[in-house]
């Protein structure tokens, strides 16, 4: 009788993309051997201080308030002797509590979904010296400008999402050998055909007015950068467009624009906290203004809908953009200004849905998240 299946999924809080991707490929590993077991683990336990502080905490405050901190420490950290002295401050704590939850849990596979995790879930591997070698994978999460702190331990073996990021890997003395290209891990939400009658059902579900434009605006658990200056347009230009707005954690954020649909009954705004639902947000626009996180960049444009990128994290998230940009079916725009113009300019064309359906059709966008289970299951 075969092993029951056991997969370790291990991940780090640092952005939505990594437990993201965790989850959608905890979800296909089970549809394709629903008898298998997924557990999923932060990598960083509550006593690991320092490493919470610089990969978890450094990172949020680095992104969202001090912008010029993040792209000094992204260009350090591409050399390999920064990477090798932050490995070793973390290393004896780090590890330690890696090994205990292996031979806890007891697994047949691990997966490691983020590039902090990886050096030491394999130094962990290798301390345990067991009888079976457990496999371990890593899965890069950033499609295309991928850091090459992923690419560290160059004995492990890598799934990513591109042949960009496979290049990269390569230039970092990774084998080919250890690189396999895999499909994006999307939400299978996103991946479901919808109609313009579903688009109808979901617009009156929500309360949004069926002959009106819709523009989206979402930039994961932090809100979108630039959406109150964007609104403020929308207002003395009297938009003729709904708007949408995820305000996600920013409680301070959703409060102020509630006030500005108050004072502005006639604007047909929808403001919105943290939801789960934002994939029928998605299906009912016509255009996305957003940051360009892997994830949710890939999900609105399985969805086939254009986006205006506001802004990207520093080289890290500059692949992503471009792949928007380059496929046309996005604009980079960063000042809230621009932004409205271009929306208005966009939602206002009466061929711009014939422009866009041509630009998606030429879009190379494969998702079938299965061929990448069964690649894992394979091990």
């Amino acid at each position: 009788m075969a092993q029951k299946r056991k997969f370790l999924f291990f991940y780090l809080t640092t952005g939505a993309g990594h437990i993201s991707t965790a989850r959608v490929m905890k979800e296909c590993i089970l549809k394709n051997n629903p008898d298998a077991e997924i557990v999923m683990i932060n990598g960083f336990d509550k006593k690991n201080f320092w490493g919470q502080l610089i990969f978890e905490k450094g990172y949020y405050v680095s992104t969202n308030f001090f912008h010029g901190m993040y792209p000094l420490t992204y260009d350090i950290a591409q050399h390999r002797f920064f990477q090798t002295g932050m490995l070793r401050l973390l290393k004896l704590h780090t590890t330690r509590y890696l090994r205990k939850v292996i031979r806890r849990e007891k697994p047949t596979d691990i997966v490691s979904f983020h590039f902090a995790l990886s050096p030491y879930l394999a130094k962990a591997l290798k301390d345990l010296d067991e009888d079976k070698k457990i496999p371990l994978s890593v899965m890069v999460t950033d499609p295309f400008t991928v850091p090459h702190c992923w690419f560290y331990d160059r004995s492990l073996q890598y799934l990513v999402y591109s042949e960009q990021a496979k290049q990269i890997g390569i230039k970092q003395k990774v084998p080919a050998e250890n690189i396999t290209i895999v499909p994006f891990a999307l939400n299978p939400k996103y991946q479901a055909p919808f109609t313009k009658d579903d688009v109808a059902a979901l617009k009156k579900k929500h309360g949004y007015d069926q002959k009106k434009k819709t523009l989206l605006m979402v930039g994961g658990g932090d809100g979108i950068p630039g959406a109150i200056e964007i609104i403020n347009k929308c207002i003395l230009r009297k938009a003729n467009f709904a708007i949408a707005v995820i305000c996600g954690h920013d409680k301070a954020k959703q409060t102020f624009l509630e006030s500005l649909k108050k004072l502005n009954p006639w604007l047909d705004l929808h403001v919105y906290g943290f939801i789960d639902y934002l994939d029928e947000l998605v299906k009912l626009s016509d255009c996305v203004v957003m940051k360009a996180g892997p994830a949710t960049l890939l999900e609105v444009l399985a969805c086939k809908k254009p986006v205006i990128i506001c802004r990207y994290i520093h080289n890290q998230e500059k692949g992503n953009m471009q792949f928007a940009v380059d496929n046309k079916v996005g604009y980079f725009i960063q000042k809230p200004s621009k932004i409205y113009d271009k929306v208005e300019e966009l939602l206002n064309d009466e061929k711009f849905d014939e422009k866009m359906e041509k630009n998606f059709a030429a879009l190379k966008l494969d998702t079938d998240t299965d061929k990448t289970a069964k690649i894992l299951l394979a091990k």
